[in-house]
Order: structure tokens, then sequence, then C-alpha cells
């Protein structure tokens, strides 16, 4: 991560949905680094306050935010926080720079349209970080997490289903595999992790069994995947007997509980 003056130049941040977020600015904060935020919605913004200089600008807005970060010194640029993939397929106001963005765009894939923001953010001397060092260690080694251990079949689906996840993710498709009795039940697509989740045990019952990956040549600028109570919690709900991250590729949010959250679910929980 490049140096930096303690309470002199800011953190440039590009907020979506969720937490992290905020777990970036209290890491810069901890390291005496303020940071000058910029949120996707009201909502977003409001997980920020007390912690970001905050203002909401839309995701069109390339011209508006770039201009933000330049105003106010920041030359180092995080972008995390989840952007719903829906928004580039729906009308959005842009501005002359995101319409020059928008109209570079070959392929609509979540690789394609974050390396054009970075590609814009970067051709005006700003610099787009690592998601992974703005976050403690919220990467978990490999192994079992919990206390429960998977069954033959639930380990079995678990295996099959990261190894599928891993080639859908290379493809740009999704990064979550839903899986029961060696039978794929969803794989995410546009729609996101929540919808692939009802999808899949909606069709396959109680039992099934969800991996989350990395892309093979992740850029670790953008878009890790992550999981975190609210993911578990649905994977309660359904009866889900099994959650697999890749171990040290994948973000797990508030990890001590979700560990609880799966253990009291009898939901075995593995780092692979």
């Amino acid at each position: 991560m490049p140096a930096r003056t303690p309470l002199m130049e800011p953190l440039g941040l590009i907020a979506g949905k969720g937490s992290l977020p905020r777990v970036v600015c209290e890491t810069a904060r901890l390291r005496g680094i303020p940071v000058i935020a910029v949120a996707f919605s009201a909502e977003s913004a409001k997980t920020l306050h007390g912690c970001a200089d905050v203002k909401v600008l839309g995701v069109g807005q390339a011209g508006k935010i770039i201009q933000r970060f330049k105003d106010t010194g920041c030359h180092n640029v995080c972008l995390i926080g989840k952007v719903d993939k829906k928004t580039v397929f729906e009308k959005i106001a842009l501005d002359i720079r995101g319409m020059k963005i928008m109209g570079r765009l070959l392929k609509k894939d979540d690789g394609s349209i974050m390396r054009d923001v970075i590609e814009e953010l970067e051709s005006e001397g700003l610099h787009v970080e690592k998601q992974t060092d703005w976050l403690p260690p919220l990467l978990p080694l490999r192994g079992i997490l919990g206390k429960v251990k998977p069954s033959k079949q639930a380990q079995a689906d678990m295996e099959y289903g990261f190894g599928l996840c891993k080639e859908m993710a290379d493809k740009e498709i999704g990064q979550t595999v839903l899986v029961k009795d060696h039978t794929v039940l969803a794989v995410e697509a546009v729609e996101g992790t929540d919808a692939a989740i009802e999808r899949g045990c909606a069709l396959g019952g109680k039992g099934a069994v969800m991996a989350k990956t990395s892309r093979p040549k992740q850029d670790l600028r953008f878009d890790i995947p992550a999981v975190g109570p609210d993911t578990v919690h649905l994977l309660a709900k359904h009866g889900a007997t099994g959650l697999a991250v890749e171990a040290e590729r994948v973000v797990v949010v508030d990890l001590p509980e979700v560990i609880a959250i799966c253990d009291k679910a009898g939901i075995a929980l593995a780092a692979l």
C-alpha cells in the first residue's frame, strides 16, 4: 500500500451497499487517515456517517465523482461494496464522463465494467488500491470454521460445487453455486447471491449446500466476493447443510457471528 502522511492525505472511497465500506472507513481511521466517500444511495451514505465525509452521487456521474476526489486532495481510492448489477441494464442518469465510460463497454460483464471505471479514475491520476489493503483479517484460512462437521454427502457436494463455482467465475457468469446430491440447483447470475439461494433452495428443498469462490484471476481492486450474516441467515431459513468459501480469497464479514449462526443452524462452514 502506498505510504501516506497521517491526517494529511485522505483516502477516497466509492461505497456500494453492505457493511464493507464502513470496515474500510474504520480501518482508515485507526491508521489516522480521513476518508472522503462517494455513496450511490442515501442508504449507503447513512452507514458511513461518523466515520467519513460522505456525499451521494449517482452511478453514472463519473465526472462529479472524479472532481470530488480531486477537490478534496485524494490520490488513492478504494472501491468497495455491492453495486446492483441490474443498474447497468436500467435507465440511469449519465453525465458526459459516464456516457464516455458506458460507450466504451463492449460487453456488460462485471470485469469489463469495473476495469473501465478504474481506467477512467487512473487516467485522472488517481490510484485504485486493493480492497484487501483496507480490510482487517476477514479472509479465513483453509479448514472447518465452526463446530459442525459436514456429512459425507455435504462434503462431496461442497467440493463438487466449489469446482463448478470456479469454472463459472472464470467465465464471468457468477461466483455462487447451489448444489444438492451432486446436482446443480442454481448458478448465480445477474440477480445476485440471495436470489440464487432462493431459487436453488426452492428447487432442491432442505439439504442444499452453497459454494462461493473468487475468479481464478481476481482483480483485488474490485468485487472481492463476500458472505456475511444475511447470507447464512437465508441459508439457515431454507435448511441448507453446508457453506464452502474459498480460503483467503472470499471475505467473511462478521466471522464470529457467521460461525455462530452456522453452528446454531447445523450448517457446516468450510474454507476450501
